[in-house]
């Protein structure tokens, strides 16, 4: 499961609201990075996206924390990574976030259209899936699956799906995941 991701953008707070309507989820600031705010989906497992403003970068920290006697009350501050502002922005990134959304395709995109975001829905591989590209701020992408389209991407989101579409042999491990692992936020 992937747990949270952090995105800079333009403005943290509207995008993080829309997110928070097209996931019906909650939009909250997110002290650590100045200007930040995080949206959590609500879904039980902590699944959340950190919106920073697009020119603050996460820089990793340095040293590391004695190891002898480490646990949880052993201070790690001064060696974690930070938010820091930054001179330059990039105009587009190739991060981008896959999500599922309880709302329908028009819906979606209308809240997109709303903001003056790109919105449409895309045949991905062929026609194999497919979801609603939304482009925030027109800068970022994020691909909104309905529940219809969750459920068509679940089915095909396989190791042995994608060995099939690359024509590559597809060896199974021999352990399978617990059954209770939700891969998708």
């Amino acid at each position: 499961m992937i747990n949270h991701i952090s995105v800079g953008v333009q403005n943290p707070e509207n995008v993080a609201k829309v997110l928070a309507e097209i996931w019906n989820g909650y939009a909250y600031p997110f002290p650590p990075s100045p200007g930040g705010f995080i949206v959590f989906a609500d879904d039980g497992r902590g699944t959340a996206v950190e919106f920073t403003p697009i020119n603050i970068e996460l820089i990793p920290g340095e040293g590391f924390p004695p190891e002898e006697n480490f646990g949880i009350e052993t201070p790690t501050g001064e060696f974690e990574a930070t938010f820091q502002y930054s001179e330059t922005s990039p105009r587009y990134v190739s991060t981008h976030l896959a999500l599922n959304s309880p709302l329908g395709e028009e819906e979606i995109k209308r809240i997109a259209r709303r903001e003056g975001w790109r919105a449409l829905t895309c045949n991905r591989a062929g026609g194999m899936f497919q979801l609603v590209e939304v482009w925030v701020e027109n800068r970022f992408m994020i691909e909104v699956f309905t529940p219809e389209m969750t459920a068509r991407y679940v089915e095909i989101a396989t190791p042995q799906t994608w060995a099939d579409f690359l024509q590559l042999p597809f060896t199974p491990h021999a352990t399978k995941p617990a059954n209770n692992l939700n891969l998708i936020g």
